[in-house]
């Protein structure tokens, strides 16, 4: 069985050969380490990140950008691999 934490690092090094890394977001990593603790599953990570995600649209509309969420980096979370490692 594929652990969580090779999931995760797989999909971080994903993102960075696209040239959207992810690794720099310490509030979605943070997200990342609870669900590879075991401590959330996949589909409460995909709702914090984007509980995390409106955050931040709301903050930009009210012109308070994140310095955490760059431009054309936010990507709406979706069922997928991750839902796989479930131990």
């Amino acid at each position: 069985m594929t652990s969580r934490r090779s999931i995760a690092e797989r999909v971080i090094a994903q993102a960075s050969t696209r040239g959207t890394p992810i690794d720099g977001d310490a509030e979605f990593m943070a997200i990342v380490e609870l669900w590879v603790a075991g401590e959330i599953e996949a589909a409460e990570m995909r709702d914090r990140y984007n509980a995390l995600l409106e955050r931040r649209s709301r903050g930009k509309h009210n012109s308070e950008i994140s310095p955490q969420a760059p431009e054309g980096t936010a990507v709406q979370a979706s069922a997928g691999a991750a839902d796989e490692a479930t131990p």
